[in-house]
């Protein structure tokens, strides 16, 4: 199971965090301070990929375990396990935050590009401290019990603060600040959303319906993050907890195996959250889907020469309006621009 069953979460995950970067990068979604979060928390997943699960690969699946030979390595085997899967959910926390700012028009700066930078690389350097710990009493240790060698955190008190920091800091803390916040921003969205359009439409009339249109599918896809996260990383991190607490325990051989066992199948599921966000994203926002038909047209389009969307699918108005760090890219249907009607309207609305 080791060997075998991590290889589908790296294939998976590397095809889309890759098109997660490539979309989360694209001119019109670039500039959202939202995409931005969402961009980290990918970046992150990349060194939960290759870092995380390639070592438990090598270590469980393969039986060769470097922790178990150099104490520095396995210091710095659990130091970026622990820090980049903890970067990774707070990302989300962050993006959630972002949207509710955005759901009570909060002042330009705050969803800004340049800010929700800033406060990623704080983010970062929060993190780093807060696991520099491991760096100093994670190690080789001989459990005194069953005389096997094992790399993890010092015993006694320290072990059981290592874990209940990472069930907090890792499974509990984010999910919680997540449904809070996603809860609160669709509230306010629901609040402030017009049911009737006037028939007299504007530019601006159109501009903020986009908006509104564009946080409310961000909203949907951060809100399917927040469940999988829940599903996918509170029962592991649980059973680290547990594991520590009865580690005085005397089981049987068979105990230990059915034990194994549920660790194995949990630890497999924990990487779903970090691998599988492409997906989840994709199923859930049409935003997103748009964005990824738009690279694969390009990419057919380069190999071709050829179009495989329809006219009606692409932009005729390439109006970007950048405001308040919210993308309000401004897609007008080509046949409907094609009236006269509408064509005078627009050039009337720009003079």
């Amino acid at each position: 199971m080791n060997r075998y069953f991590p290889y589908p979460f790296m294939i998976f995950g590397t095809i889309g965090l890759i098109l997660n970067v490539a979309i989360f990068t694209r001119q019109s979604l670039c500039n959202n301070s939202c995409v931005q979060y969402l961009l980290f928390n990918t970046l992150s997943n990349f060194i939960v990929l290759y870092w995380v699960v390639t070592t438990r690969i090598v270590s469980d699946g393969y039986g060769d375990d470097l922790g178990l030979r150099s104490d520095s390595f396995c210091k710095i085997r659990y130091f970026l396990t622990y820090y980049s899967r903890t970067l990774s959910t707070w990302f989300i926390v962050l993006a959630c935050i972002d949207r509710w700012l955005s759901s009570i028009q909060a002042k330009q700066r705050f969803n800004k590009v340049l800010f929700a930078r800033r406060v990623g690389f704080i983010t970062c350097i929060i993190c780093f401290i807060s696991y520099a710990h491991i760096l100093f009493l994670f190690g080789i240790q001989k459990d005194p019990v069953s005389l096997s060698v094992t790399c993890y955190a010092l015993p006694g008190i320290y072990r059981l603060f290592s874990d209940l920091q990472y069930l907090i800091f890792y499974a509990l803390a984010p999910p919680i600040f997540m449904l809070i916040f996603g809860i609160i921003t669709l509230r306010n969205i629901r609040r402030n959303r017009r049911l009737v359009i006037p028939l007299g439409i504007t530019r601006n009339q159109i501009k903020n319906n986009l908006i509104k249109r564009r946080d409310s599918q961000l909203l949907a896809m951060l809100l399917l993050q927040i469940f999988v996260i829940i599903i996918f990383t509170l029962p592991f991190a649980i059973q680290k907890l547990m594991d520590t607490l009865t580690l005085q325990l005397q089981r049987t051989a068979v105990q230990k195996a059915q034990w194994n066992l549920i660790t194995a199948i949990l630890r497999l599921l924990s990487y779903g959250s970090h691998a599988l966000g492409f997906f989840f994203y994709t199923l859930s926002a049409k935003i997103f889907r748009v964005e990824l038909l738009k690279i694969m047209n390009r990419i057919y389009l380069w190999c071709t020469g050829k179009n495989f969307l329809r006219p009606t699918m692409i932009p005729s108005l390439d109006a970007s309006m950048m405001r308040n760090g919210i993308d309000a890219t401004q897609t007008i249907d080509y046949q409907r621009y094609r009236q006269p009607k509408y064509r005078a309207m627009f050039k009337r609305q720009n003079k």
